[in-house]
């Protein structure tokens, strides 16, 4: 983790050391922040707190412009103020025996920073307003069906939303070019039994193909078992992608479905219990969620069975929730084996890590789509449903 002057790594032991740069290069004498003497000193606390065990430092995170260094101690998250090197608050997500094993910033909607958390025994993912230290909002990570999950996001108290004539202009911008990149009404769906269905999106330059086949082949799964590795199954539509996106285990729709009313609305999405200790138990080793990454105004929590969750924070009627909008699975992930790392490696373009029982690794890019972009799809995997249950009624 690098500031504009220093450089920050954390230990298996707890140790922060810092390392101070000159010409992008670190000089001798590094400092250490030793976890376990900021607890005692600044925090009271006792060495028989099971807190003050020998933790690694798993996480970190620059806050407030690189200001500010969040970073992992076992349960609990130490915040350090980068200029002095001095622990300026000490924050309890979790209690023993979980370890928070990752950690993410994004900006929200209040103008402000807020820092997500992910602990490795409960699976509950938490966001903390940065400003203010205070906690807004808890999602448990263990859903077997997740898409479309809802959880409430306090606002911290003495906050406000963002409302300045700006912001305001700048949103209100983004959105209008937004609407003139995804036109509604200019998106065609075509479905046949050799080709699965087929979304084409039109525009003023280009036109978006995508293609969904029940048994398409990954189109970005690479084997990394060998030297000179070969692409599984590349494909210039990008099926596995989308075809990932519409499968059985995040589906928006049943094609049996009775269609509803015009006059009866769908029904609002269900609020998930955000109290992880009244409803936790022992997660299923495939619902375990592995880390937390900040890609394209959402966040992506990869999870050891293979799916991606995609997670936005959305205003609603003068309040903020956090959604699942999509859950992003690669088709054949079974013979991929286990999901055992993930990361950002580019501002939209998230690599993640499968390793089988002969320890091969086998490497799926995924390149993140925005909330727009996400919403485009399944509104229009929606309409297809409808017009494929409206066909056969017709029968």
């Amino acid at each position: 983790m690098q500031t504009q002057a220093c450089v920050f790594m954390g230990m298996s032991d707890g140790l922060v050391a810092v390392y101070s740069l000159m010409d992008d290069m670190p000089v001798e004498g590094e400092t250490y922040l030793c976890s376990h003497t900021l607890n005692t000193t600044m925090f009271g606390m006792e060495d028989s707190d099971p807190r003050q065990r020998p933790y690694p430092v798993r996480s970190m995170v620059l806050v407030h412009s690189g200001s500010q260094l969040w970073y992992s101690h076992g349960p609990g998250l130490l915040v350090i103020d980068c200029r002095t090197l001095q622990a300026v608050r000490r924050l309890d997500p979790y209690d023993p025996p979980s370890s928070i094993q990752a950690l993410a910033s994004s900006p929200c909607l209040w103008g402000d920073e807020a820092v997500w958390t992910l602990d490795d025994h409960t699976n509950t993912l938490q966001m903390y307003h940065a400003a203010t230290y205070q906690l807004c909002a808890t999602y448990s990570c263990g859903d077997a069906n997740p898409l479309r999950d809802v959880f409430t996001v306090q606002r911290p108290a003495g906050v406000t939303m963002a409302t300045s004539p700006d912001l305001d202009s700048k949103r209100k911008s983004l959105d209008e070019e937004e609407e003139e990149e995804c036109p509604n009404g200019k998106v065609t769906l075509i479905y046949s039994e050799e080709a699965g269905t087929q979304i084409i999106q039109h525009q003023d330059s280009l036109t978006d193909y995508c293609s969904m086949s029940s048994d398409s082949t990954p189109s970005v799964g690479f084997d990394r078992s060998g030297p000179l590795s070969e692409p599984l199954g590349l494909d210039r539509s990008s099926s596995c992608a989308l075809s990932s996106l519409a499968s059985s285990s995040s589906l928006p729709f049943s094609n049996e479905e009775e269609e509803r009313p015009q006059d009866h609305p769908d029904d609002p999405d269900p609020v998930v219990n955000s109290d992880p200790t009244t409803t936790f138990t022992t997660t299923p080793p495939h619902l375990q969620a592995l880390t937390v990454l900040a890609v394209n105004g959402t966040l992506w929590i990869p999870r050891s069975g293979g799916d991606v969750m995609v997670i936005e924070v959305q205003r609603q009627t003068g309040q903020l929730r956090g959604r699942v909008i999509a859950v992003l699975c690669p088709p054949g992930t079974s013979s991929y084996g286990t999901l055992e790392e993930a990361a950002l490696v580019a501002k939209d373009t998230v690599v993640c890590g499968f390793r089988n029982e002969n320890r091969a690794w086998c490497l799926c890019v995924w390149r993140g789509w925005g909330p727009r972009e996400l919403d485009v799809f399944y509104q229009s995997y929606e309409e297809l449903g409808r017009l494929e249950t409206s066909m056969r009624k017709r029968r």
